[in-house]
């Protein structure tokens, strides 16, 4: 049975910390250790983990500690150690580029998913721009919902040595066919070398899936490099290279890192060729001066993955069984729902969940009413990403066709760490206020 506190605070006037911090006293013990540091989001600046949590806390301050200067015995192992652009004692031969914390990281996660090699940028968006840098494609297909920071860097960044790459988008949910005939239109003018098939599955906010091995399939057919953001799934869930895909690209600021102070990004490459193209793009950039602090929290926290996923995914259920029983819930958007037209796919590739899903409100509900359920809550913060141990809440604003999504507003949930039933126990009091 999920835990219920046992003295819910009831809602009331009053600063929201006060309020918090009453709730809190009748949450569990599980609940009040994530809560404890964060009841105050002013004193903490907003941080969700200002007191570093989990099992790598104690090794944070061990390793290079981002030292900026590498020192070598002689010129001459200087020398070959900058025409390398590595140190013969592992990492950079300057700076914190590739420190060898990150080498520990990329040997790890290049395991993880079967590939030649990793590299690890300062977040996800920079892994995401390193891989469009490296390999300046001129034409990118990308799916409709894209992550928006990605699509802003795809529209407004130089990523072709001649200009703006071109973008074509394609359904969120599209078949193979449909990728494959945006191939071959585009085959007589854009050479397959200078495209590039991107991928995100599922899409963000409202979670289509695509037919992923008919897009690959049609993709290597055509000679064309393929990269994948697989943030969603994490290699627990998803391995893309195992699927022919050529580049896997993850914010490991979620379930690897667990905990929301891993900022960094991950990119895995399939073959020799493409990781030193990204090694060298991201030596000429600067995008992987990434903490030794912070790779060192990765490298350990990405053991317990699998675990807390599967905790967020059962807690996430958990909570869509709640919005069920509201009238004011129109429906749940989420690929592990067996009501998801696109729960195949899902069940085809990933198998199982994580801790995000979609609320869709009654669209004749005042949205006013909407953003005063949302506000009323306790637990669950209002923040951007998501994957921590924190639960978190955000308005879904999708750049899409209005006339193929949902009338109602749209507000994602993540569900967090916490104990289930003291996130009932918030939602309902959140409820009681709203509606």
């Amino acid at each position: 049975m999920p835990h219920v506190p046992s003295a819910p605070s009831p809602t009331e006037a009053g600063p929201k910390p006060g309020r918090r911090a009453a709730f809190l006293d009748g949450c569990a013990p599980a609940t009040r250790r994530i809560h404890a540091p964060i009841v105050d989001l002013a004193a903490s600046r907003g941080h969700l983990n200002p007191r570093g949590l989990g099992a790598a806390r104690a090794s944070s301050d061990l390793g290079s500690l981002g030292q900026s200067s590498v020192g070598f015995e002689t010129l001459g192992d200087y020398a070959a150690a900058d025409a390398a652009g590595r140190a013969p004692y592992g990492g950079a031969e300057y700076g914190v580029v590739q420190s060898p914390e990150a080498d520990a990281v990329c040997a790890k996660f290049a395991g993880l998913h079967g590939g030649a090699g990793a590299i690890v940028c300062g977040s996800g968006l920079a892994a995401i721009a390193t891989v469009l840098d490296a390999f300046a494609p001129t034409l990118v297909l990308i799916p409709e919902g894209v992550y928006f920071p990605a699509w802003r860097y795809m529209a407004e960044a130089n990523v072709a040595p001649t200009g703006r790459a071109e973008l074509q988008t394609y359904p969120a949910g599209a078949s193979g066919e449909e990728v494959g005939a945006l191939l071959a239109r585009a085959g007589g003018r854009v050479a397959a070398r200078d495209t590039l098939v991107y991928l995100e599955a599922p899409v963000s906010g409202t979670f289509e899936i695509p037919d992923i091995a008919g897009i690959v399939a049609r993709a290597g057919a055509a000679g064309v490099r393929t990269a994948m953001d697989n943030t969603w799934a994490s290699h627990v869930r998803f391995r893309p290279l195992a699927h022919g895909i050529d580049l896997a690209i993850q914010a490991t600021t979620k379930y690897e890192g667990g905990y929301g102070d891993t900022p960094s990004g991950i990119v895995v490459a399939r073959s020799e060729a493409d990781i030193a193209r990204l090694r060298r793009q991201l030596r000429i950039s600067g995008q992987g001066a990434v903490s030794p602090q912070t790779c060192t929290r990765l490298f350990h926290r990405v053991d317990g993955a699998e675990r807390r996923l599967d905790r967020h995914a059962a807690t996430a259920a958990t909570l869509m069984g709640w919005f069920e029983t509201k009238g004011f819930a129109a429906g749940i958007l989420s690929p592990a729902r067996a009501d998801s037209p696109h729960h195949g796919r899902f069940q085809q590739y990933f198998g199982a969940g994580n801790s995000l899903f979609t609320v869709v409100f009654d669209d004749g509900l005042p949205v006013e009413r909407v953003h005063a359920f949302v506000d009323a809550l306790l637990l669950f913060r209002v923040a951007e990403s998501w994957g921590g141990h924190v639960s978190l809440v955000l308005p879904v604003h999708p750049r899409r066709d209005p006339a193929v999504l949902p009338k109602g507003a749209m507000v994602r949930f993540n569900a967090g760490l916490e104990e289930a039933g003291d996130l009932i126990a918030d939602l309902d009091q959140a409820a009681r206020a709203a509606f």
